[in-house]
This record gives structure tokens, sequence and C-alpha cells, in this order.
């Protein structure tokens, strides 16, 4: 576990009192497996529970009144970020629960504090959306962490990060980050609204964009999207000029198809432009096909050279020599009809 003290929960609930401290640790506990696991991975999960436990018995505690300026490591770093969406999930989704107390006869009765006013439902219902809030950008600003530590040229986490479903790079998609498919669809720049639409990116890319380029040359391009093989384009600048923008036409045509199945797209003409988006990605690639190798000769958009005809004459064939005398030719003189 990342929470174990009432210290670390009033750091982010300054308002709040706790009389004990295991209070809430079960709540805490549930939200760290339904939560932060798939963000992080089980393997750094550990990891960052046992960095949590070193830093604890080292300073007594990781918030900013234990540890402050120079002595803010990135192990320290990642350990906050872990703890704010915890504490914050873990408030809204139980403030139901929360809000009520079993009697001995299984019954319930509204829980009030002695010398504190009862929250009417309006203040309940805020409390709920902002903890809802802040608990989902806490989780935005932890995946950018791990994303831009992935990125470096010295990655401390990226190893065990990338055994999760949330790592920041997907090798299968031609949208492999979250900054990647912004440009060409408004999702906030969230790394979490990016992995809940994976589903949707998947199959609109299945299903719309493979049957037209073909297995070979989508691969082909998904890869070079990753930078997981470099294709002989990678040499040329002209070349590579060519496929990415062949890359960012398929792009623009896959997050119109993905708008279309949003249930809350706005654009009420997304599909249609979805597909003068594919085709004019069609017409590029047709128009470029030389420059991608071997990858399009599979591809239904592919055309083969034509190959120079060769005449084919009988074995018998002889050609006609006019210096021979026995090859006669019968001259035909036009004749017109008298007048009488």
């Amino acid at each position: 576990m990342i929470v174990t003290s009432t210290d670390e929960l009033s750091a982010y609930l300054p308002s709040s009192l706790y009389d004990r401290a295991d209070s809430l640790l079960t709540l805490t506990e549930e939200t760290e497996e339904n939560v932060l696991v798939p963000i992080l991975g089980r393997k750094l999960y550990e990891t960052v529970c046992e960095k949590y436990q070193e830093l604890l018995d080292e300073n007594g505690g990781v918030t900013a009144a234990f540890i402050q300026g120079n002595d803010v490591t990135s192990d320290v770093r990642l350990v906050r970020l872990c703890q704010s969406p915890v504490v914050y999930m873990t408030l809204a989704r139980s403030t139901g629960i929360l809000n009520v107390s079993l009697n001995e006869g299984g019954g319930m009765n509204q829980l009030t504090t002695t010398g504190f006013d009862r929250p009417d439902k309006d203040s309940i219902n805020r409390f709920e959306r902002d903890a809802f809030f802040k608990g989902r950008r806490g989780i935005d600003r932890l995946l950018l962490f791990l994303e831009e530590d992935a990125q470096s040229t010295e990655p401390q986490y990226a190893e065990l990060w990338r055994t999760s479903r949330y790592f920041y790079k997907q090798g299968d998609l031609l949208f492999t980050t979250a900054i990647e498919m912004n440009r060409f669809l408004d999702i906030e720049e969230s790394r979490e609204k990016f992995i809940s639409m994976l589903p949707d990116i998947r199959y609109c890319q299945n299903v719309y964009i493979e049957p037209v380029i073909g297995d070979d040359l989508l691969q082909a391009l998904v890869d070079w999207c990753t930078g997981r093989k470099e294709s002989e384009a990678a040499a040329d600048a002209q070349k590579a000029k060519v496929w990415n923008k062949a890359i960012d036409n398929l792009r623009m045509a896959l997050a119109l198809y993905i708008e279309s199945r949003r249930p809350e797209k706005q654009r009420r003409y997304s599909e249609n432009e979805a597909s003068l988006s594919l085709h004019k990605a069609k017409d590029y690639i047709r128009e470029h096909q030389d420059d991608f190798g071997e990858a399009i000769k599979t591809s239904p958009l592919y055309t083969p050279p034509e190959e120079p005809k060769t005449e084919v004459w009988p074995d018998d064939y002889k050609p006609f020599d006019d210096s021979n005398p026995d090859n006669a030719i019968m001259v035909f003189r036009p004749t017109y009809p008298n007048r009488h």
C-alpha cells in the first residue's frame, strides 16, 4: 500500500479530520488494486510500494510536510503522483458508503459529527464531482510523468511499466500515443481517454483501413510509426516525407471513423468525411506507390508496371522480300464510271 497514515490523507484533504488512521485503508487498498495496478502494471506497482516504504522509513512520510526542495527525487514524485488519484478516487467512489452507517438491527443511519453541520445534497454532489475530477487529472499527470520518463535518454521505470496496457506507446496502431491522436481528434491530450478509446481505434483500423491498403502495407506503416523497424525509406528524405504524408492522411481518416462511433460526437457527417479522407489517402498512395517498396506489392492499391509487348510470329512466317522477282505485286488502278 502507498497510503498508510492520516497525515497523508490530510495532505490531499486539508479540511478533513480523522480519528482513526485505519478508517479508510480498506477502501484505499481496493482503489489501488482496481485503479492503480492496471495503470502501473503489477511489477511497477510492487516497486512503487517498496520505494514508498523506504521513503517512509527514512523520512517519516512522502508528502511536502516531510520532503522538500532538492530531496524531492523521481521516486518521491512517482509515489506522490500515485497517492493523489488513490485518495481522490477512493472518496469519489465511496461518498454513499461514507455518509451512512449500519445500526445493530442492520438499518442505516445518517452520519453526523458533533460541532459540524450536516452537508446538504448539493454539497455532497460537488464534493463527489470535484474528487472525481482531481482523481482523473491525477491519473493523467501520473501517465504523463511515466511517458516523459520512458522517452528520456535514461528511463528509470519504462521496462517495468511496459507490461501494463497503459504503456504510452501502442505497437500495433497508426496512433501510437495520445499526443499523436490529439493532432487529429481533440481528446485534451488525455492519456486515460486515449487508453479508453483503444478498442474503437483498433476496430476502425482493422475494419476500414486494413482492407483498403492491405495487411503488409499497414504493418509497414505501423512499424514506421512506432520506430520498431526502419523501412527502406528511412535513408531517403524524400521517401520519408512521402511515408509521413501517407500516414497523416490515413490517420485523418481513422480519426474521423473513430469520431463517428463516439456517443458524444457533435459532427453529424464525420463518417462521410472519413470516407473522403480515406479516398484521398488511397489516391496519394497510388500516386507514390514506387516509394513504398516491397510493402505495397500485395496491396489492393498496387498497380504493376506494364510489361513490354513482344510480337509472336508463326514458325513458318517469312517476311516479304520485295527484291525477289517471284514476289509479285498486283496493283489495281482505280476506274471511274463514264458519263453518258
